[in-house]
């Protein structure tokens, strides 16, 4: 459903069939992830075709990331963007938080030695101006409300710092959004079962399309990184399903 751009405009409703209001979202979030981050690898692989390295590595560039910038990775999750962006940069300069312990257990066995926060986006354990790019792969739906995680952004970005924010949006055609509906809250949880064993992992992935569905659209989002001072943000969509969100934080 598209939102009205609003400086505390939240990603999505409550999604009932999940929790049960707004205060509900985080533990169910959190317990979500803790439970199936053991399968997260394993279901991108296979329900993605393998094809997401690829796609990152391109959006790190094209939005500016250089060798010797000092990176955020904002829900890291278990490590897919920061693997790619440490071929740009050196992993001693990236930094990565998650809320999900489970998820950062995972990345930790990657790269044992990186550091990694466990906190939420909206609070982020760092000193004002101490990163030079901020990068958030497929996690914007689940902040609070976008302009608590946007201040934050903004806060812990040097001057002329960049933002990426890596989402997969609601298809704006119709058929699109059918053909995306069917693929991601029908295939890729009923593969997730198959190959996991897990009902979980088919419940994750069931909410990650109705969140994607129900996500405030790419201009309330463009609209509310503005609010949060960014300047020059805008969204490139690919195949009508993948956005990258860049903004910049002014001199």
């Amino acid at each position: 459903m598209m939102q009205d751009a609003h400086p505390s405009v939240k990603p999505h409703e409550v999604l009932t069939e999940y929790y049960d209001k707004d205060s509900e979202k985080e533990k169910f979030l959190r317990e979500m992830f803790d439970t199936s981050a053991k399968h997260y690898d394993r279901i991108l692989r296979y329900g993605f075709f393998g094809m997401g390295g690829h796609y990152r590595y391109r959006s790190l560039k094209q939005a500016g990331l250089r060798p010797g910038m000092r990176v955020l990775d904002i829900a890291c999750g278990t490590g897919g963007v920061m693997q790619q962006a440490f071929r740009i940069t050196p992993l001693s300069n990236i930094v990565g938080l998650d809320p999900s312990e489970g998820m950062l257990n995972v990345a930790r066995g990657k790269f044992p030695d990186a550091t990694f926060w466990h906190e939420r986006a909206e609070s982020i354990p760092s000193a004002d101006k101490e990163f030079d790019f901020l990068v958030m792969g497929y996690a914007l739906r689940h902040v609070s409300t976008f302009d608590e995680a946007f201040r934050e952004y903004f806060r812990v970005l040097k001057p002329g710092g960049k933002v990426l924010l890596m989402e997969i949006s609601r298809p704006r055609s119709h058929v699109g959004y059918l053909l995306a509906k069917l693929y991601l809250k029908q295939f890729v949880p009923a593969l997730s079962f198959v190959i996991c064993r897990d009902r979980a992992a088919r419940k994750m992935m069931r909410y990650f399309c109705d969140s994607i569905n129900a996500c405030a659209s790419r201009a309330v989002i463009v609209e509310s990184l503005k609010q949060a001072g960014f300047e020059a943000a805008q969204c490139r969509t690919e195949l009508g399903l993948f956005s990258a969100f860049t903004a910049r934080k002014p001199d």
